[in-house]
Parts: structure tokens; sequence; C-alpha cells
């Protein structure tokens, strides 16, 4: 065979096996499409000019109105003047389980959970926190006649921390972070998916729990209607005081940043004064205001 004929045979041979190798993978030498960017909330927010907020029901936070059948409370108001000053309209989209905001935030269901939230270092992993529109504490309470807890005396955080104690919370909640940290021998007690403030003050009421650590804010909304059920319970030094938040997405700053330019306006204005004024009037000490800048 001349060599030239054998150069032919041997191309031809590889041409086959390359013809070969495409049957077989029919894939080779395909690129895969590209899929399309999945819009950010703070680009959805941009283009829609609406803020579509998840919460938790609290009051006097947020809340439904049983006469209006509108959304009322302290983050609604302050909420509502943030968009204003963003230039957005804030629409009060989904209830979301308080152990279920990352997930809510990340699959696109909100874009930021605005019912207001303590901003612990635990969520914190998950969560992009704005800047505080206030502060609150959160107290112990047990009921008005449990006798293990005398009333008038005060007791440490390491004296209520015992075993014999117990206490529910969400997982996933702030109460589980300060139950962890702060008590971490108390027996804590899981509540089911979205269980409710509620359901933490009537665990301890019927006895199922020894107490519960609670913002006084919403104790007081609960006592005006079911006065000398629980108590207070004083703790030297205080337990805990965070400042309240709004939570976006962790990998959406740019939203973070959005919503902190209309709080940090808000809060070093006349009307943050106005709106505070009214439910401190209601709810003594509850809630703490930011100080405006002099």
């Amino acid at each position: 065979m001349s060599s030239t004929n054998k150069l032919s045979y041997l191309a031809l041979a590889l041409a086959l096996a390359a013809l070969a190798v495409a049957v077989l993978r029919p894939d080779q030498g395909q690129q895969t499409a590209p899929s399309a960017k999945q819009e950010t909330a703070y680009e959805r927010v941009m283009r829609t000019g609406v803020l579509r907020c998840g919460y938790g029901t609290w009051e006097p936070g947020v809340y439904k109105d049983p006469a209006s059948g509108q959304m009322a409370g302290l983050f609604v108001e302050l909420m509502s003047a943030t968009g204003k000053l963003n230039n957005l309209n804030i629409e009060w989209t989904a209830e979301i389980d308080w152990g279920q905001i990352p997930q809510a935030l990340l699959s696109g269901k909100i874009d930021a959970f605005c019912a207001g939230m303590a901003g612990d270092a635990a969520r914190g992993k998950q969560l992009a926190y704005t800047n505080p529109l206030s502060y609150w504490r959160f107290d112990v309470l047990v009921r008005a006649d449990d006798t293990r807890f005398p009333e008038g005396n005060s007791i440490s955080a390491a004296q209520l921390n015992n075993s014999q104690f117990s206490t529910a919370f969400t997982e996933g909640d702030v109460l589980e972070t300060i139950a962890k940290n702060e008590l971490p021998a108390v027996k804590g007690i899981p509540l089911p998916p979205l269980g409710t403030p509620a359901d933490n003050l009537m665990n301890v009421v019927t006895g199922k729990t020894d107490f519960v650590i609670f913002p006084r804010v919403m104790f007081q909304g609960y006592d005006k209607q079911n006065p000398n059920k629980l108590r207070y319970l004083s703790i030297d030094p205080p337990l805990k005081v965070y400042g309240n938040v709004i939570a976006t997405d962790f990998n959406d700053l740019r939203l973070q940043q959005l919503l902190n330019a209309g709080i940090n306006e808000l809060v070093n204005s006349a009307k943050y004064v106005e709106i505070m004024r009214g439910y401190n009037q209601q709810y003594p000490d509850a809630f703490q205001a930011i100080k405006a800048a002099q």
C-alpha cells in the first residue's frame, strides 16, 4: 500500500471514530443554553414599586383590624412611612412562621419580613437586618399564683437556669436563642408550626410550662384582655434588650441598603416621634424609640 493510500486510510479511520463518539455522545460539542438569571428582590421592588412584606401576627405590632379588615399596628405605620420615603407601596403579602423567615425570603415568596423582629446573632447567619426602628426588652412571665417565684423579689438568670423549669418557643425564633444561650439548663419545648405568641402565654397559664421569655409589649396587650393571669418576674440584671429590625435575604444587600436609607430618614423625623408617642402612651415602657441625631 502506498504512503498516500495509508494516509487516506488513516484519515478515514479517524473520521469514523469521531463519528462514532458523536453518535454515542450526542451532547458532545453542544453548549448548554445559560439559564435565565433569577430576578432579585431588589430588582423586583425597583421594577414594580411595591415591597411585598411578610409578617407574623402580634398585637400591637402587626395584626388585622377585625372592624376594618385592614392591617394595623406599629410596624404597619412605620413601614408605611418608610415606604413613602423610599417611594414604594407596602403590600402585606403573607403571614410567615417565625421559624421559616429565611426560607420565605430565599424562595421569593416575600421581599422582606416587615413585622419587626429581634436582630439576634443566630438568625443573622441567614438574614440581613436593617437598622433598628426601635428597641424592646424581653421579660420573664410566670403564673400570677405561682408561689415558687415570690413577688417583690428579684432573682438572677443563674437562679432561673434550673432543669426543673420548662419554657416553650418556636424553633428558629429568638425565644429559642435566648433560652438556649441564657438558660441552657431549662427544658425547651418547641411549639408546633405557626405557633403564636398567644400559645406561649397559654402554655404558662395552663401549667404546661413554668415561664415564658416574652417582649413586654406583647404581654401588655394580652394582660388588657386577660388580667391577673400572669405577672412579670423581676430579673436582675434584665435578660435581654434587642433592636426591632426588618429582615431581607442575606444575599440581597441592595434591598437592605434601600430600606436603611428610608429608616434612617424616618427615625430622624417628626413623623417617627408622633408614631412612637402614640404607642408608648398605650404601652408604657414597651418600646424604646431611636434617639434622633442632635
